[in-house]
């Protein structure tokens, strides 16, 4: 499929401003290009960064306190999840959104093994596993979480709904760092999971798709503006996660020093953005909270000054 155009930054290593910016992108499809149009590794980075923003939205600046290889093997991270989740959420039966799942499993292993094909997230996967070798118990466990999005809808109960959110934000800290992280980080790594999803509410129910634990809503799905139900679900759900929001805070000393500052914005947007959605009516399913640019370059600068 072709795509659009790709917004190019200079090449200046301090060059920031595009983890500020929004991305003229928002299907993962148009980026699955063939191989002849990313034949450019440069290409390939472009793709990345541009879907990391797009999918990230207002966590997206966390990648400018990064160095330039580590914030470039997190576009590439972030694209490959994206990818994965897409193929887990499209409708239809069961059986070929997991043959999808693996279909895309196998062609990573192939790109990861030096059989790169033109696909431009397996290019910079790629890329990266020659510079520094993924975890391959978390790559499994990010399909595995995958294919577990796939076979269920929203979950079933708050218990469920963590449990999965902590299963993914583990494997992805896992693939991301190299190691397994603490409790304090996959807490607060399944917070930011679910806090993205009650950003989504609207979009998502409009779909048929509610991210909230069914024995809250009753597998409600509607965009009506003042559905209560919906919206004292989301309260609930708000009211959970601000205590493991919290928690997870604790676990910032423990990280590696190039990924703290990094995790702090994380932290920080996600509170902010929690506030605005506690605070919210039924606003919350049609225009969900966003942070504005001088906000978003306020928090980048009390992360970048902390000191942990």
């Amino acid at each position: 499929m072709a795509g659009g155009s790709i917004e190019r930054h200079p090449d200046d290593p301090a060059w920031r401003a595009d983890a500020l910016g929004a991305s003229r992108h928002s299907r993962l499809a148009d980026e699955m290009r063939p191989p002849d149009l990313v034949a450019d590794p440069q290409a390939a980075i472009d793709v990345c960064a541009d879907l990391a923003r797009s999918h990230l939205g207002d966590f997206s600046p966390a990648l400018a306190l990064l160095t330039r290889p580590e914030r470039r093997r997190a576009q590439a991270l972030v694209a490959h999840v994206a990818a994965l989740f897409d193929f887990a959420r499209q409708r239809g039966i069961e059986g070929e959104r997991l043959s999808a799942i693996n279909r895309w499993e196998y062609a990573l292993d192939e790109a990861l093994a030096g059989r790169v094909a033109g696909q431009p997230i397996f290019a910079a996967m790629s890329r990266e596993q020659g510079r520094r070798r993924w975890s391959a118990e978390g790559l499994d466990a990010l399909s595995a979480c995958a294919r577990r999005r796939a076979l269920r809808g929203c979950p079933a109960t708050p218990d469920e709904a963590e449990r999965d959110a902590r299963a993914l934000a583990q494997a992805f800290g896992r693939t991301w760092i190299g190691n397994p992280v603490s409790s304090e980080i996959e807490a607060l790594g399944a917070s930011l999971i679910r806090l993205d999803r009650l950003q989504r509410l609207g979009s998502e129910t409009a779909a048929g798709r509610c991210p909230l634990p069914w024995a809250e809503t009753e597998g409600m799905a509607s965009t009506r503006p003042a559905e209560p139900s919906l919206l004292a679900a989301a309260r609930k759900e708000c009211a959970r996660l601000r205590v493991l929001f919290l928690g997870g805070a604790r676990g910032l000393p423990a990280l590696p020093a190039g990924y703290r500052q990094s995790v702090a914005y994380a932290l920080f947007a996600g509170l902010a953005l929690l506030s605005q959605i506690e605070e919210a009516d039924g606003n919350l399913l049609v225009a969900p909270p966003r942070i504005g640019l001088r906000a978003r370059l306020g928090l980048l600068a009390r992360a970048r000054w902390l000191r942990v």
